[in-house]
């Protein structure tokens, strides 16, 4: 990455791989800090970021996450992740604009990436309460602080939404219209226990069609 010193990111999410994360360092170079070896030498920037993560706040390594993480590299490498992370992002603009078009607001107005951040203020509801409403659902978000603010960071006025994981499980532009569809139902009845009832039938009924693993991997 030409115009970067450091690139950190996450392996799971978007890349599909085990919880982790990577620091990516390109052109080696002299710390900035002064940091010395113990014969005096001034260190490279690659022994600062070593010297931070083992033994600095990382144990033993985890043997089968370095080798799920070169899995999720390999995927990464491939044709087939990039027909999925450009399904990721389709699946991505039709649910902001499909949430746009029944009242919610998403930060931005849109999103051109996996994730958009709502504010739930014009809904009446605060991000921690939407989180358990959709949970009780058995829709998955998670509240979310979003600009200006007016609620604690535990109880939020927001909520982040991503596709990367039903995308995984081969949902398309349709059913992202029946997913949003099936959100906003939930919000309008958060008090409604029996209806969110009805709804967490539903989706399981709606993703059951998509399971988590191939029938031939179980074999």
């Amino acid at each position: 990455m030409e115009h970067c010193h450091i690139v950190t990111t996450t392996t799971h999410k978007t890349l599909r791989g085990p919880r982790g994360g990577v620091i990516m360092l390109g052109k080696d170079f002299e710390n900035p800090m002064g940091q010395k070896t113990l014969k005096g030498e001034l260190k490279k920037m690659s022994q600062c970021l070593d010297g931070a993560v083992f033994p600095g706040t990382q144990g033993g390594p985890l043997e089968h996450v370095i080798a799920a993480k070169a899995i999720a590299f390999g995927e990464a490498l491939s044709d087939e992740y990039g027909d999925y992370i450009l399904q990721v992002k389709k699946n991505a603009a039709v649910m902001a604009a499909e949430l746009v078009k029944r009242g919610y607001q998403i930060i931005s107005g849109g999103t051109d990436n996996h994730s958009m951040l709502i504010d739930m203020r014009s809904k009446n509801i605060s991000g921690k309460d939407a989180e358990a409403v959709l949970g009780h659902a058995h829709i998955t978000v998670n509240k979310n602080m979003v600009p200006f603010d007016d609620k604690s960071p535990f109880v939020t006025s927001g909520i982040r939404v991503g596709t990367p994981a039903i995308t995984s499980r081969g949902v398309k532009e349709n059913e992202i219209v029946k997913i949003v569809d099936l959100i906003d139902t939930a919000i309008i009845n958060k008090d409604n226990a029996h209806k969110l009832a009805e709804i967490k039938v539903e989706v399981s009924k709606m993703m059951s069609t998509y399971p988590l693993f191939a029938q031939e991997a179980l074999v």
